[in-house]
């Protein structure tokens, strides 16, 4: 028997941006165990698809970003280049015994060391290399590599790594950039007048919020002077970072502002007392309902 009528339409779940402590815990702990042991980029994988599945990804994805900055890259940068020189003679032992292009990735993963990082520590120890330009040079552009295997393992650490290198640089930027632009949309949308980034440098501004509101206006009565656009996760280390190196700086030269972290925040990031001078935390564009706008005047026709 066939079914008439129009078809449902299945909305997709909401995934979670406000995490709890206990959540955002967990997500650490398994970023921790499994990263010992493989590539970031699986790990990535797991959590969005089958771990952690009720959770917003692009927040995991900057959660597995800050963890692995802030724990692993910072703590084993020095051993590792202090044993750069034994890296690279394993490499060359063992590229004769395996033609294959993920020998690299390999030891990347016996080492917990990011892909590209590995390739950074070879080619700088290979080709006697100080300067990081040079360096990520050869990275960027492999077929700059006069040796063809380490040029094709080269290659393919760049496909491989979601953590390091152009091309993840690119994607994040590319972010980043997606979301300033939404930001000014649901602005204008919503009937804000304001300045961007480009005309408060040309009006001598050097830090800058990402808009300026022209008349300010309350959000659930709370004033609001600019609003800041962060394509990230908000955990409390990171949200005092960027006090520090901005929010402080707009609070002391505009007043009260708003933040927004699009992929979500630590249930504890909008409780902390650095906030209290004058930062309001959000995971969305402020709801129109919860704002109260003050009129452009109308000037009379001449």
């Amino acid at each position: 028997m066939e079914q008439s009528g129009n078809k449902v339409e299945k909305r997709k779940p909401i995934k979670k941006k406000i995490l709890t402590n206990v959540e955002y815990t967990q997500i650490c702990q398994f970023i921790n165990e499994f990263c010992g042991d493989g590539l970031p980029m699986d790990c990535e994988l797991k959590m969005v698809t089958r771990i952690f599945n009720d959770i917003e990804p692009l927040a995991l994805v900057c959660i597995l970003q800050s963890q692995l900055f802030n724990n692993k890259a910072r703590s084993q940068h020095w051993r590792h280049e202090n044993r750069a020189k034994l890296l690279l003679k394993i490499y060359d032992d063992e590229c004769h015994l395996y033609n294959d292009r993920d020998l690299l990735i390999r030891m990347a993963c016996a080492e917990s060391i990011n892909p590209i990082a590995m390739c950074r520590l070879l080619l700088q120890e290979k080709y006697d290399m100080r300067q990081r330009p040079a360096v990520s040079q050869l990275i960027k552009h492999p077929h700059l590599i006069d040796d063809t295997r380490l040029a094709a393992n080269v290659q393919q650490c760049l496909y491989s790594d979601n953590q390091e290198g152009p091309i993840t640089d690119l994607r994040r930027r590319m972010i980043g950039e997606e979301y300033e632009l939404k930001l000014k949309q649901l602005a204008n949308a919503a009937g804000i007048f304001f300045y961007d980034e480009r005309d408060l440098r040309r009006m001598g501004y050097d830090k800058t919020p990402d808009i300026k509101v022209i008349l300010p206006f309350l959000y659930k009565g709370l004033i609001v002077n600019w609003i800041e656009s962060k394509a990230n996760f908000g955990d409390p280390k990171s949200h005092k970072w960027n006090i520090q190196q901005q929010l402080l700086s707009y609070c002391n030269r505009f007043g009260p502002g708003i933040i927004i972290y699009w992929f979500g925040y630590h249930e504890e990031t909008p409780l902390l007392q650095d906030n209290n001078i004058g930062i309001t935390i959000l995971a969305e564009f402020p709801d129109r309902k919860h704002l109260d706008l003050m009129q452009m005047p109308q000037l009379p026709a001449v």
